[in-house]
Parts: C-alpha cells; structure tokens; sequence
C-alpha cells in the first residue's frame, strides 16, 4: 500500500479531497497535514472585512473530507521537509514518510522593512492568521476616536482590502471619529497586471470611497512609512499586501527552487527535481512561466492535480494543467458592488458583485456534501 501525503489543505487539495471522497481508493494510505481544520477560501474574505459574510461562510471544515476521503487529518505543520529522504517533520517532533507527496501550503507575506514599523502591523498571509488578528484589531479600532490605516500593496488583494477596511470603518460625523485609509500601490499604480478599463474603474471607486492612494513605493525608515518620493505617511496600522513569500522549511528540502524560494514545477505540477513531489498553489513557481499567484488559477489546477496524482500512484501517464488565455477576476468593492475583468473586457457594478457572490457561495458550499 503507497501512502500519499497532501501537505496543505489550500484550494487545490480542497478539490483532490474531494475527488478521493467521490472515488475513494483502498490500495493507498492517505494523510492529510493542515495547522487547523478550517480552509478559509480568499475570495470572500474581503467581503467578511466589510461586513457582508460571517466568517463560517467564507471557511470549509476539511476534517469532514479527509474523512469522506478514507483519510487520516493531521493537525500540525511543516518545519523540514527532506526529499531524497521522502520525509515530512512537523511542529511537533512526528516524522511522517511518504511515498508520494502534494505540497499547497499557500504562503506568507513578503514584508520586507514593514517588519519595523513602530505601530501595528497586519499581514495578509497566512489568510488563517489575518483573519484571527483582524478580529482582534478591528473592534479595537472602532473603540478609539479614529486612526489612520495603511494598506501597502497595490495588488487585488490590496485594492479589494482597502475597500472593505473603510466600509467597516464607515461612520457619520455624528459618532465624532474620523478614520482614514490610504492605499499605498507601488510605482506602478494600481493593478499593474489588468487591463486600462479595470483600472480606471479601480481608481474611481477608491476615489468616491474617500481613500487616499499613493502611487509609489514604501518602506519603513526609523520606524515610520517613507514613501519612495520621500512622503513620510503617519499610519496608526500597516496592512500588509505585499506579495508572497516563500516558506523557510523548503530551504534544504533538496527540492529544485526557483530564485525566490518557491517550488519549481512542471506543467503537470510535478517536482522538476523529484517526481514523487507535486506542488500547487502559492507554494510553487511554474517552469513556463504560465500561472500567476491566483486563487483562480489554484482552483482550476485542482481537478488536474488530483488526476495526476492517481495517475502517478498508478504509473500512468500525467496530464498538463493549461490555464485558459483569459480568466475572470471580480473584485469586491465592499458596498455590495465589485468590479470585473476578463481578458481586454472591464465591467463593474452591483450586478458584478451578485455574480461574484454567487460564484463564492456556490464554491464554499460545493465542500458541504462532498461524497
């Protein structure tokens, strides 16, 4: 009996769980390895900061999965992992060994000088751990007489949390606080990687949102947020969307990494050093060059990483993930109304944000049921 290890409980293991619980399989020994059993899913977690979702809805328990799965739930995390060896160590001391490995462990935020910031500092990634600091930040924000927050990264994750943050924030000259957010984009400006329509819209939004965005770099220099047109910006709180960071505990894996840090992967999603390692997700860093850090991208590799894994237990020949020429992006604008891209075509408006809800709904609650 082979025993396969899925490292992760991201979106694309979500959809390999799922497959397993349909199709359960006798002649392998599953383990699934996950700090907690909740699997908050990105997409609606702007829309829990500005108050549209509770946060059960935008989470999927994976203990009932793995369950489903015929598998055994390991609550704990990845501290070293030794490919030539086919080993995991985990947090608390256990060694599991493998016989094939899935690695989607999303990421960490690449911070940089915000680690010196003197005020308050919440990372987006882990999206675990931001959702438990922001409900501990937020009510605390809204006891004082008012504050200024910075949202660094000008990302969809940035664009879409600065949004949400002033909706939560909203209030009336009435309740006497005046709370400020800016969003700080990069030189670039906002959304460098969309197209011109998506990003005038962006803009305009922020704009008759009140937020202040600042198109250009920043760091932290004597503990305060320098712009890099020298703008000194007096921040109560830094929200953190800088981009992805790599894991540690792949340094000396004797995985193949790319220049960052991440796992080298084939179109297939297999370990370009050690067949017996997949990848998906933030985790890993396509050879072609064809996949960006994108829940979208994550989710639709999932189907095509559960069958070549089967494949692989099986010895049959693996199949490419090709990602589609365009994929839709919706970004919530945290008033119930979102703004849409696909390809060259750009569209907001409520209607926008009723599709986007359905299709987040519709993603959460496909997990409810999932033989």
């Amino acid at each position: 009996m082979k025993r396969l290890v899925l490292l992760g409980a991201g979106h694309a293991h979500l959809l390999v769980l799922r497959e397993l619980a349909r199709s359960p399989r006798s002649d392998i020994e599953l383990v699934v390895i996950t700090p907690t059993v909740w699997q908050y899913y990105s997409g609606m977690v702007p829309g829990w900061v500005a108050g549209l979702y509770a946060l059960d809805q935008c989470r999927i328990n994976v203990a009932p999965l793995v369950a489903a799965a015929g598998g055994r739930l390991c609550l704990d995390r990845s501290v070293r992992l030794q490919a030539s060896d086919r080993t995991v160590e985990l947090h608390s001391g256990v060694v599991e060994g493998y016989d094939y490995l899935s690695i989607d462990t999303g990421s960490s935020t690449r911070m940089g000088t915000l680690t010196a910031f003197e005020g308050e500092q919440v990372p987006v990634k882990p999206i675990e751990a931001f959702c438990e600091q922001w409900q501990q930040v937020q009510p605390r924000l809204m006891s004082a007489p008012g504050g200024h927050i910075a949202v660094v990264g000008g990302g969809a994750g940035g664009v879409e949390l600065a949004m949400a943050i002033r909706e939560s924030l909203k209030t009336t000259p009435a309740d006497g606080k005046d709370f400020r957010v800016s969003l700080v984009a990069g030189d670039k400006g906002v959304l460098p990687e969309f197209n011109a329509g998506v990003r005038r819209r962006v803009r305009k939004q922020l704009a008759q949102a009140g937020i202040t965005r600042v198109d250009a770099r920043a760091e932290v220099r004597q503990g305060r947020l320098v712009t890099s047109a020298g703008q000194t910006i007096e921040a109560d709180l830094v929200l953190a969307a800088t981009g992805a960071k790599a894991a540690s505990w792949l340094e000396g894996s004797g995985l193949a990494l790319d220049t960052e840090g991440f796992v080298s992967v084939t179109p297939c999603h297999q370990s370009l050093s050690h067949p017996a390692v997949f990848a998906a997700g933030d985790v890993c860093s396509r050879q072609d060059g064809r996949l960006s850090r994108s829940g979208v991208h994550a989710v639709r590799a999932g189907p095509v990483l559960a069958h070549n894994l089967k494949a692989a237990l099986d010895q049959r020949p693996l199949k490419p993930f090709n990602p589609r020429p365009y994929a839709l992006y919706l970004l919530s604008c945290g008033q119930g109304s979102a703004i849409g891209s696909y390809g060259p075509l750009a569209f907001s408006g409520r209607w926008v944000w009723r599709l986007k809800d359905w299709i987040d709904r519709r993603f959460v609650e496909g997990f409810d049921q999932p033989a």
